[in-house]
């Protein structure tokens, strides 16, 4: 009877038996993957920490190059600007090397030298550039801020920066005959440059570049009108060299009439 019982209780020890190692099974199979999930994730972590790490050092090399470049804008000139470089990247773009001269030396009782000048024939166009940035920036935080005095004030220091810059332009650079009687001042900013252009003297309400022109010789351009300038000096000048080779083919002797003049004559 006991082991009709005892058969009869088999299946659900059996049962028991194989919950309980299903049971340990999954512990253990969840325990291996727990630790793999746990390796996985802290792998990922880690190269999220790495990118992370790379990232801010890129931002504070970003930072580094910003707070570079204000210093140039803002700085004292010292060997060049960027408005320098500027215009020498337009004169090399537009004309040849041999038709301009970098750090011209315009008159022989003075060390002072132009950045650049234009060969005119036998004349030199000086070009010098001028980039007043701190002064440039008071306009437009004055126009920020809403704030007219300030705004006009600043354009009155902007426009007696110019007044000076081509004072001395005039004064050191224009030397005729060596010189044409004019010189150019380049600004590197459409935006300076249509600030300068809208600018009148409070008092006379006479337009800053026509003062300039009229006053010290001076004509300011911006990048645009400086390319167009230059464009039609290189036109100009191809024009003058097949006007001249013209000149030359037309002037000179046919090989055949050479041949006539060498042969004896008759008489």
């Amino acid at each position: 009877m006991r082991s009709k019982q005892q058969k009869a209780e088999d299946p659900a020890q059996t049962f028991k038996d194989e919950f309980n190692s299903f049971k340990e099974t999954f512990s253990q199979s969840f325990g291996h993957m727990s630790k793999d999930i746990a390796k996985d994730m802290s792998g990922a972590l880690t190269r999220v920490d790495e990118k992370v790490g790379v990232f801010n050092k890129q931002v504070e090399a970003l930072n580094k190059s910003q707070d570079n470049f204000s210093r140039i804008l803002s700085g004292v000139k010292t060997y060049g600007t960027l408005a320098e470089f500027g215009l020498g990247a337009l004169l090399k773009d537009l004309l040849p090397s041999s038709q301009f001269i970098a750090n011209a030396k315009m008159k022989d009782d003075t060390s002072e030298t132009v950045e650049f000048a234009i060969k005119l024939q036998d004349v030199l166009l000086p070009i010098d550039s001028h980039w007043p940035v701190e002064k440039y920036k008071a306009i437009d935080d004055a126009y920020n801020a809403n704030n007219k005095e300030a705004q006009a004030e600043a354009r009155k220091d902007l426009a007696a920066a110019f007044r000076l810059k081509a004072k001395t332009v005039h004064a050191k650079y224009i030397a005729p005959p060596k010189s044409t009687d004019f010189a150019i001042v380049y600004v590197p900013t459409e935006g300076l440059f249509s600030e300068l252009s809208s600018y009148r003297d409070p008092k006379t309400k006479e337009l800053l570049l026509q003062e300039l022109r009229t006053k010290y010789k001076v004509t300011v351009s911006g990048p645009n009108t400086l390319s167009a300038l230059l464009q039609s000096y290189h036109l100009g000048f191809q024009t003058l060299k097949v006007q001249q080779h013209a000149c030359l083919l037309y002037t000179s002797p046919s090989p055949r009439d050479r041949t006539r003049s060498r042969m004896p004559s008759s008489a």
